[in-house]
């Protein structure tokens, strides 16, 4: 058993709020009267599935990467995620941009998921909290590093943008990382690993001559999930920890 406000401080001093995007909404978004909890749920996406399955396993918190609560609200209904987990009694910490910048974080899953070594945290210079990695893998060609990471991340396809060289130093960002190609390319990385890519970003890594691997959204993020977990079982022993099981909701063929 530990105390809600004794996990969200120990998170929010592992992932501070105020390292957070000025966009994002990170911490304790939905509150519940219990104090004390015996278990947790941890999540990349509060989904009113995710809701279920922890209440099946009986959690009284979900910690997730996304937020619950994004963009406003202009409306609550029965199957409103927020208000399910209200009626649930379960509170949620969310963890968004702040836990992609963190030490052990998002990145640095992703990073050690792959294989890096030598891992760095690059300063984006604007201030901000480093969010990008740049590290090492055994040199390959552009196409082997492709089914390498499909076969490390396990996700339904990789899109890539081949430099004219092979892979050595790579950047990773997870998510909607595609504008770290510019700093990517700064520190002299043959590639960037990240979620997802625009047109524009794929026509520039191009131009530029460095690999973009674009490997989804929930596969470069979810490898977070085992680091929350352990982190709150080292500090909390007498906490149960539940890792829901999710799927990509995206189809590929």
């Amino acid at each position: 058993m530990a105390l809600k406000k004794e996990i969200l401080k120990f998170l929010t001093d592992w992932a501070p709020a105020e390292t957070a995007l000025d966009f994002d909404n990170v911490g304790l978004l939905v509150d519940s009267e219990t104090d004390s909890i015996n278990k947790v749920a941890v999540c990349l996406d509060i989904t009113p599935d995710a809701i279920l399955a922890a209440k099946e396993n009986g959690a009284e918190l979900i910690v997730s990467h996304h937020p619950v609560i994004f963009s406003p609200l202009k409306r609550l209904t029965n199957d409103s995620p927020a208000v399910m987990l209200i009626k649930s009694g379960i509170a949620a910490i969310c963890m968004h941009t702040n836990l992609d910048a963190a030490d052990g974080g998002v990145n640095d899953a992703l990073a050690e998921k792959i294989g890096l070594s030598d891992t760095v945290a690059v300063d984006s210079g604007d201030g901000s909290a480093p969010m990008m990695r740049t590290g090492n893998v055994c040199e390959m060609t552009v196409d082997d590093f492709a089914v390498y990471l499909k076969e490390k991340l396990g996700c339904g396809s990789v899109k890539y943008v081949a430099p004219n060289r092979n892979i050595k130093k790579v950047a990773v960002c997870g998510g909607a990382g595609e504008e770290f190609i510019f700093l990517a390319a700064e520190n002299g990385c043959d590639a960037l690993v990240t979620g997802e890519t625009k047109h524009h970003i794929n026509l520039a890594a191009k131009e530029m001559s460095v690999g973009i691997y674009s490997c989804g959204h929930f596969a470069t993020e979810e490898v977070v999930k085992s680091a929350i977990a352990k982190r709150l079982s080292e500090r909390f022993s007498d906490l149960e920890i539940v890792l829901l099981n999710e799927t990509d909701p995206a189809k590929y063929i």
